[in-house]
């Protein structure tokens, strides 16, 4: 009777270490478990993050994440579009010369800067109106954002060489450079008028200046 019941202590110590055993190594898994949750969240938010970045000039026509250059186009749009009539989609063209971040309070940007018009016929965009407006920009922030405070432009007509020279400074023959670039200009309306055909999803596959053959947007 004594040895039957060594035995069957011997066998439920061998059981509860086993268990015990058993218990001990599921342990690490469900760690590793939550490790793995854990990183997956944290690159969910990354990846909203980033999302969100590269939608801040959507609406304008702004693909990079630049929370200037955005406030920039933002300008171009609501504000000297307001000089014409009413299209479906006005669009920027950016050409930025120079950027002054010497004052903590201020930004400010010398650049060439186009707004153009559009309605949309089928699968063009029909520019309507629009003009160049270079010069110099000041943009403030508040929070994340900024926002143009004062846009100093060049004036028009005899006084453009001096008014031009006047604001632009040192940057002035970088600017006259740019401003004379009339290939590297349409190239950047391409690109830009093609980004925002892809930010907004519209239905367009190329753009149009009246009297000219279209443009096509790229792919």
């Amino acid at each position: 009777m004594r040895k039957r019941s060594l035995i069957l202590l011997l066998t439920a110590a061998f059981v509860l270490s086993v268990v015990l055993g058993a218990c001990g190594r599921k342990a690490p898994a469900k760690e590793e478990s939550e490790a793995t949750t854990e990183e997956f969240e944290v690159e969910e938010e990354i990846d909203e993050k980033v999302d969100e970045e590269e939608m801040i000039g959507a609406e304008y026509g702004y693909a990079g994440t630049d929370p200037v250059e955005a406030a920039i186009y933002k300008y171009m749009v609501e504000e000297t579009a307001e000089d014409y009539d009413k299209a479906d989609v006005s669009i920027p063209t950016v050409t930025i010369i120079a950027e002054d971040y010497t004052d903590d309070d201020e930004v400010v940007v010398y650049g060439d800067f186009w707004i153009e018009n559009y309605d949309i016929d089928g699968n063009t965009l029909k520019c309507v109106s629009g003009g160049n407006y270079p010069g110099v920009m000041h943009l403030t922030r508040g929070g994340e954002e900024y926002s143009v405070s004062k846009f100093d432009v060049v004036a028009d007509g005899e006084d453009f060489d001096q008014s031009a020279k006047e604001l632009f400074g040192e940057y002035y023959q970088d600017f006259m450079d740019a401003n004379g670039d009339e290939e590297g200009r349409n190239e950047l309306r391409k690109q830009t008028v093609s980004d925002y055909v892809k930010l907004n999803g519209l239905s367009v596959t190329q753009y149009q200046d009246e009297g000219s053959d279209p443009v096509e947007l790229d792919k």
